[in-house]
């Protein structure tokens, strides 16, 4: 019987974007399928934590396999982690593979696809490509690599090789599906396919803001509420917040929650440090019994990445912010996907990287016309419902693995 082995570096207990999202997909597809997840050793909040080797969730059976887990903020930490963790993961599912199974892959970490790509020429199975972040454009954009050197070059190179040879590919958004198209051959463009990360409207709604318990123990619930919740990782423009912060800081009308971890965390304290900023308020990330408690604890959404991101990655922090009943502020090109759902519906405003000035003003419009931003918040929602559901999300993945697995030997 064909199976379908999931690989990913995180996955539960981990509670972040990745890990999540790839254990509700493997379990939603294992109503149906056989599915195996083989993934690395088990995390929460990306901190080491203990969990069998060998587990049975929801239908799925999870194969943990080890491998180092150093600081993933830091560079050099975070290399030693994708090898290890990746060849662990290769040699488990060379193993567990056989020709009439499909393998579903993501592409953090970045070594991990050209694995699973060599698995499939040894065993003859299929290759589903998720994408998450395209690679090497994500490089280039946070600096780590320019587009003109040969490391760039022989990156393009390879995810050319491992696009085409991929059976099927999925991406986030439709400015990632434009950007992957980019690195197919014309006959092979057919196998992209859109599926969208979803809201889970179950969990997250929109509440009474006044009642919040999270303002209420910050003595702010008077003020209008900035809330950034998700990644502060080298890809998010954590600093026009700050400099908006900065902006702000004398008016007392406003205040800034900026909630999660990432690269970037350690730079913000020690900016909200130095500049005095009583007015931003830094939380750790929350589990998810407490995000619907957060997230209403705004009275709008920024969403912040820096240039040169649109096709690279999309925020799946915005479903739930939409659910949540917040207008959103998209700091973000905008030929993004984040940017096409909020001019599409009208559920915020979108700002370039990098212009302090409108995101000011921007600020200011939405405290002023509360009435309007709460219109917003309040369509938000019901797109949240309407469009990005994990139903629709869980239909769309079962439809795809049909077409593929009824065409297995």
């Amino acid at each position: 019987m064909a199976k379908i082995l999931v690989l990913s570096e995180l996955y539960y207990p981990e509670q972040t974007s990745t890990g999540y999202f790839l254990t509700e997909i493997a379990e939603g597809l294992a109503q149906k399928y056989d599915v195996q997840a083989v993934v690395g050793p088990p995390t929460r909040f990306l901190k080491k934590t203990q969990a069998p080797s060998y587990d049975l969730r929801n239908k799925v059976k999870i194969f943990r396999c080890r491998g180092t887990n150093f600081d993933k903020n830091i560079l050099l930490g975070r290399l030693a982690n994708v090898l290890t963790q990746s060849l662990t993961i290769f040699w488990k599912a060379l193993k567990l593979c056989n020709q009439e199974d499909c393998i579903l892959v993501v592409t953090n970490p970045p070594l991990l696809p050209f694995l699973a790509l060599f698995i499939k020429w040894l065993k003859r199975c299929q290759l589903v490509l998720l994408v998450h972040d395209v690679y090497p454009e994500v490089l280039a954009a946070t600096e780590i690599c320019q587009s003109s050197s040969i490391v760039f070059r022989l990156g393009q190179a390879a995810n050319r090789l491992l696009y085409n040879c991929s059976d099927r590919i999925i991406t986030l958004g439709r400015d990632m599906s434009r950007l992957a198209l980019q690195k197919l051959e014309n006959a092979k463009m057919g196998k992209i396919y859109c599926i969208p990360n979803w809201a889970d409207t179950n969990l997250v709604y929109p509440l009474d803001r006044e009642n919040n318990p999270i303002l209420q123990s910050l003595r702010i619930t008077g003020r209008f509420i900035i809330l950034y919740a998700g990644n502060l990782g080298r890809t998010h423009g954590i600093e026009y917040l700050a400099e908006a912060a900065k902006h702000l800081k004398d008016d007392p009308k406003f205040h800034f929650i900026v909630m999660g971890s990432g690269a970037k965390k350690r730079w913000l304290e020690e900016y909200v440090q130095q500049e005095k900023l009583q007015s931003v308020t830094i939380l750790p990330s929350c589990e998810r019994s407490q995000l619907n408690t957060l997230l209403n604890a705004g009275d709008i959404a920024l969403i912040s990445f820096i240039p040169g991101m649109a096709g690279v990655s999309v925020p799946s922090r915005m479903y739930n912010q939409m659910a949540a009943g917040k207008a959103i502020i998209a700091i973000s090109d905008d030929w993004s996907e984040l940017a096409e759902v909020v001019h599409e519906d009208n559920i915020g405003w979108v700002v370039s990287p990098g212009d302090i000035t409108r995101l000011v003003e921007v600020i200011k419009l939405a405290e002023s016309d509360r009435e309007l931003n709460h219109a917003m918040g309040i369509k938000a929602a019901k797109v949240a419902q309407d469009k990005y559901e994990f139903s629709q999300t869980d239909k769309a993945y079962k439809a795809l693995f049909d077409e593929i697995l009824s065409n297995c030997p």
